[in-house]
């Protein structure tokens, strides 16, 4: 039988886990977008991760198997500059090798409903930070395809539940829950 790891975070550990996700994200902006870029909008959502196979702990020189992760999540609130909606959903799906402490090769598509229906669809470009992949935190790079906000690049940091790690090196990791956040910058 397996343990279940799901349990509600006291109001103290979200605040730490709002707070990490925005310092990770604003590294990612810093790091991956030039100085100048304009940022239209700063998401926070709640994201569940599905991993198929499972991931798993892959010691060197094997390599990391191909994998699928799928899943959704909703944004719980946003700073826009549009005057659209603040508030919507997301799916999304990405493929690669990916392992608990490395994921390469990873492509994937974002898919945004709003509050108002309008929608935002984005291809995965780029890992632009990875610390602990699977079971840790990672930034993805987008280019936002069509709809609102089409055109834009969008950069997704994403902290997992920090037990995610742990459970992936121990038993496997078929699914994790985390705070992801969102950011939408005007290209150059």
């Amino acid at each position: 039988m397996r343990a279940n790891f799901t349990f509600a975070f006291p109001p103290s550990r979200r605040r730490f886990l709002m707070a990490w996700t925005l310092v990770l994200a604003s590294a990612v902006v810093w790091c991956a977008s030039p100085a100048s870029a304009q940022i239209d909008a700063l998401c926070t959502a709640s994201i569940t991760l599905n991993f198929d196979p499972p991931a798993m702990l892959v010691l060197p020189p094997t390599p990391a198997p191909h994998s699928t992760s799928t899943g959704s999540g909703t944004i719980t609130t946003c700073a826009v500059f549009d005057g659209g909606p603040t508030t919507g959903t997301f799916t999304y799906s990405l493929e690669g090798n990916l392992t608990c402490t490395s994921a390469e090769n990873v492509v994937g598509t974002v898919d945004i409903v709003w509050a108002d229906n309008t929608e935002s669809y984005a291809e995965i470009t780029t890992l632009a930070l990875n610390l602990g992949s699977v079971g840790g935190a990672a930034g993805l790079t987008a280019t936002v395809t069509s709809g609102r906000f089409a055109g834009e690049q969008l950069q997704i940091v994403n902290v997992r539940d920090p037990l995610a790690l742990i459970r992936c090196a121990l038993t496997g990791l078929s699914q994790a829950t985390g705070t992801t956040s969102l950011i939408f910058t005007q290209p150059l």
